[in-house]
């Protein structure tokens, strides 16, 4: 059975039964008999609907409905695929199925729309997949840490010669996807990042994500999930570079992610990922470095589609998810992947989650982008 959680006055914990999941959700501001626009929060990894805790009541006092959901294969969202590693079934797992998640989750919630779809890390790959997949349903888009880099470039004029070139291949596979949702860059990246990575004695996060000892490695010992959950928030590393990491940290830095963390909210997560592990998590980067794009064929229907609903993007100027993909960033902000980008903010003094680290800059962004709707 699962404890109360510590959440903030004006924010309930339910769930939602749907056809694809049982749905966890945080929320405030639910109101059936005075409806709201409604703004849709989803989280990055390792984290749940309970990073949004910060965020959701000042948004909820702007006048808006605000659901979190603890997303598929994430803390008490039920019903994904809980297989082994080897037998799970990562189609359930693909871009598309994420999307539809969520519009599932809002047409059983009562809304046919969502104001502003919001997220962090992961989360983001969610939501921009769908403001790009439904712009008719997502009124609006605001992604955090992780750019939008856009939709995926198919191989082009190969019909004249009759095949496709070797380059003309890695063009597809490489596409232009990673920021959006897509796992065909992460894929073609791989192709040299790794010998790179290797010849270093290092390993890339993503790739060691995606391999079977990844999970039980992240949660064994369980008595040493709480050291290793404060380490990764401070540092967002792999298990051992954090204990590496940590070793040589003062106490000052470590205890300055507690004014943002609490122990008792770093409970929270220490108590859900002990109960249900990492591998939910750890499934959506299998299936997005997968050797190929085996796994992300379904966005290749959107090649060249822009995101054309207002866009924004916030983050801390110390958070180095923003350069993962060289330029994606600067492609939301010029046009080139967003029809209608309004809003950049990067943080002086925060790191990669803002959610929890800045919400107050949070809410100005989401709030700002809603104002010019």
């Amino acid at each position: 059975m699962t404890t109360p959680l510590p959440l903030p006055a004006g924010i309930t914990s339910r769930l939602i039964p749907t056809k694809t999941l049982t749905f966890h959700i945080l929320e405030s501001n639910p109101d059936p008999s005075t409806p709201r626009p409604l703004l849709l929060l989803l989280h990055g990894f390792p984290e749940l609907a309970f990073s949004w805790r910060k965020v959701i009541p000042p948004l909820a006092a702007a006048g808006y409905h605000v659901v979190a959901p603890d997303q598929r294969g994430f803390g008490r969202t039920t019903g994904w695929d809980t297989r082994p590693f080897s037998e799970v079934d990562l189609n359930t797992f693909t871009l598309t199925s994420v999307v539809r998640d969520m519009v599932t989750l809002v047409h059983a919630l009562g809304y046919r729309s969502v104001q502003c779809v919001v997220g962090h890390d992961l989360g983001a790959v969610t939501a921009a997949m769908c403001a790009l997949v439904r712009p008719d349903f997502f009124k609006s888009v605001a992604l955090l840490s992780h750019p939008f880099n856009g939709s995926p470039v198919l191989p082009f004029g190969t019909a004249a010669s009759g095949s496709s070139s070797s380059g003309e291949v890695a063009e597809k596979k490489g596409g232009g996807g990673g920021g959006g949702g897509g796992g065909g860059a992460e894929s073609a990246a791989g192709d040299h990042v790794h010998g790179e990575l290797a010849a270093r004695g290092r390993k890339h996060y993503k790739w060691y994500y995606s391999t079977e000892p990844a999970n039980e490695e992240m949660v064994e010992p369980v008595e040493g999930l709480g050291e290793f959950l404060r380490g990764y928030f401070h540092l967002k590393n792999m298990r051992e570079a954090v204990r590496r990491h940590m070793e040589s940290e003062s106490e000052g830095a470590v205890a300055a992610s507690k004014a943002w963390l609490s122990d008792e909210e770093l409970a929270v997560y220490v108590s859900e990922y002990a109960r249900t592990g990492f591998q939910g998590g750890l499934n959506w980067y299998r299936v997005r470095t997968a050797a190929g794009g085996r796994y992300t064929g379904d966005f290749d229907v959107y090649a060249g589609r822009k995101i054309e609903v207002p866009a924004a993007f916030v983050s801390g100027k110390a958070d180095w998810g923003i350069y993962q993909e060289p330029g994606a960033l600067e492609k939301m902000v010029d046009g080139r992947v967003c029809s209608d980008f309004r809003v950049l903010r990067l943080v002086d003094g925060v790191g990669h989650w803002a959610p929890q680290e800045c919400p107050e800059v949070v809410v100005e962004v989401v709030l700002e982008l809603l104002r010019g709707l």
